[in-house]
Formats: C-alpha cells, sequence, structure tokens
C-alpha cells in the first residue's frame, strides 16, 4: 500500500483556478461569422496570450481550437477572448538558464490538445513547454480553420458561403495517436508536400475565400517555423560535431559548449535560437507594428539586432559567392 502513498515524488501538483463572469455566452471560433471576425478573434487571443506571458508570466499551454473564443458586441463587432486556463502555469523566471524560460518545476508532463500540439512535445523532444510551442499551436488553428470552418465572404457587395474544404489527408491524420498526427504535421511542415497543400488550397475555388489568409498568414508563418526547426536543428547537430571534435583531439568538452550536443548556456532554445518569437511570428504576418502596439517597442531591441546580423551574414556570404563566381 506504501506505493499508493502520495508523495511530491509521485505526485504532481496542480493548482485549480476559479472565475465566475457575468455575461453573455461566448461563441466558439467556428461560429466567428465572417473570416475577418475570425481573424479578429484569432489576433485578440494572440495579444492577449503575448501580454500574460510578458506581463504575468503565465503561459496557457493549450492553445486550441476550442480555447479561441468570440464575445459579439451588440454593433457586430467582435472580441476574442482566450479561455480554458487550467492547464495553464507560472513561468519560473528565478529557474532560467540564460535567456531560456523554463516553466515550474514538476510540471513536466505534456499539455495541450493533440491535433493542434507543437511537434517537439508530440514527439517528446521537448519535456518543457515554451512559448513557442504555443504559437506553433496557434498557426496548426489557422490551418484546421482553412479546411474545416464556413462563413460568409463578401465578395462585391454580395456575401457567399465559404465552403469547407473535406477532410485532407495529412489534415484528417492530425484526429488520430499522437506518432500519427506527428508523421502527419512533419509532412505538413517540414517538407515539400506541405508547401503543395498550401498552394493547392490557394488555386482550389473552395477555398478563394480563405485564399488570402493562405497567402498573408499562413504560407509565412509556415516558412518562419519550418526555418526556425532547421536552423535549431542544425545547431545541435554542429554543437554534436564539435563535440565529437574534440574527444577526437583529447580535448575535454568545452564547459560552455558542454558534452552530448548540448549547446551551451547562453543557447536560447526555448526560441529555437531566437528564430520563433513573438516578433518574428508577427514580423511573418506582416504586423511588426501591430505587436509594437501592444508592447513598448524599445522590447523588441533584440529580436532586431538578430535581423541586422542575419541580413549582414547573407549578404556577406552572397558577395563572397559573387567573388568566386568571378574568379
Amino acid at each position: 500500500m506504501d506505493s499508493l502513498k502520495l508523495t511530491k515524488d509521485n505526485h504532481q501538483g496542480r493548482v485549480f483556478r476559479g472565475l465566475a463572469i457575468a455575461s453573455p455566452c461566448y461563441k466558439k471560433l467556428w461560429q466567428a461569422g465572417s473570416i475577418e471576425n475570425f481573424k479578429k478573434v484569432w489576433l485578440d487571443c494572440l495579444h492577449f496570450h503575448y501580454l500574460v506571458f510578458t506581463k504575468g508570466k503565465v503561459l496557457h499551454r493549450d492553445i486550441s481550437e476550442h480555447n479561441l473564443m468570440v464575445l459579439e458586441h451588440p454593433d457586430g463587432t467582435v472580441t476574442g477572448i482566450l479561455s480554458d486556463w487550467d492547464t495553464a502555469n507560472f513561468v519560473d523566471t528565478e529557474a532560467q538558464d540564460g535567456v531560456c524560460v523554463r516553466v515550474t518545476a514538476g510540471h513536466h508532463h505534456r499539455t495541450g490538445t493533440p491535433p493542434f500540439m507543437a511537434l517537439d512535445l508530440l514527439h517528446g523532444r521537448d519535456r518543457v513547454h515554451h512559448p513557442r510551442h504555443d504559437l506553433e499551436s496557434f498557426f496548426y488553428i489557422l490551418i484546421w480553420a482553412v479546411f474545416h470552418y464556413k462563413f460568409l465572404h463578401p465578395t462585391n457587395g454580395i456575401s457567399k458561403a465559404a465552403l469547407a474544404l473535406p477532410h485532407e489527408k495529412l489534415v484528417a491524420a492530425w484526429l488520430g495517436p499522437p506518432d500519427q498526427i506527428y508523421t502527419a504535421k512533419v509532412k505538413l511542415v517540414m517538407s515539400v508536400e506541405g508547401h503543395d497543400v498550401f498552394q493547392a488550397l490557394k488555386m482550389d475555388s473552395r477555398s478563394e475565400a480563405w485564399a488570402d489568409v493562405v497567402r498573408t498568414w499562413i504560407e509565412p508563418l509556415h516558412i518562419c517555423i519550418r526555418d526556425a526547426r532547421s536552423g535549431a536543428g542544425d545547431d545541435r547537430r554542429m554543437a554534436s560535431n564539435v563535440v565529437l571534435a574534440q574527444r577526437r583531439q583529447g580535448k575535454k568538452d568545452d564547459v560552455e559548449g558542454a558534452g552530448k550536443g548540448k549547446l551551451g548556456t547562453g543557447y536560447d532554445d526555448a526560441t529555437y535560437g531566437g528564430r520563433l518569437t513573438y516578433f518574428r511570428f508577427m514580423r511573418a504576418i506582416g504586423m511588426t507594428k501591430t505587436l509594437e502596439t501592444w508592447d513598448d517597442p524599445i522590447n523588441f531591441k533584440e529580436d532586431k539586432a538578430i535581423l541586422r546580423a542575419e541580413k549582414k551574414e547573407k549578404l556577406r556570404k552572397l558577395l563572397e559567392t559573387d567573388a568566386s563566381d568571378t574568379d
């Protein structure tokens, strides 16, 4: 019977949070009424997610279509409400490793709604939930909506139905077990197949109403997330190669780099080395200025500095290539 005894080692603490609200009933995301309303709600929820994390030091950890709610006002406008905070957790700022933010110790169990969970959480690579995981979930909601939501879309003053597409095989697989969801998402996010799906969405007459969302939001975010994951993978492989080279030379592991492929205390794995942040996410959809209205622009000084450094490095490589071609 001792094995059934609750201890700190076998029982993870949970915080019960309750809130009584006297307000009209909120609608589900798929009841937003129009694509423009959907975009407004999605962006409002992202805004609130940003503020709660940066100001309140709380991470939601379960972004899904069920938790992005619609509050409809008497004048017909809508506001997005980010709900369902029962798996949210405070950020442990005292446990930071360099610039890597960790969630309070004891909450390492996988959280989220499987169809919308980030790849690294589904795979099990990440045992700590980071903001980039929630940003990835916001991206999956966009793809899910294109295939499933029916809205009235105004065209030339006439409202017409934006027909939801049938379950495309890669998206339908999101309803399966975690391994199946992971495989389907990898194909969609990291391979050429994903690009083909997005191209098909723009060409399909049934998704005409969603074409602008695909072109201006989904495709740029796809590139942002894909490149961030690829870059982080390159970083890990490079770190592993450095460690192996040091060992072959009989050198001890660099204390700053560490053994077994670790990336060093200065590396921010929480953002894939600075590649997937709120700034990068909003920049991908052309809303950097909007993000700066959410907070003091100076808070994005580091993001902008990284972008300038990347541009200089790309220019340097381009000049080197041109020089070698002329030799």
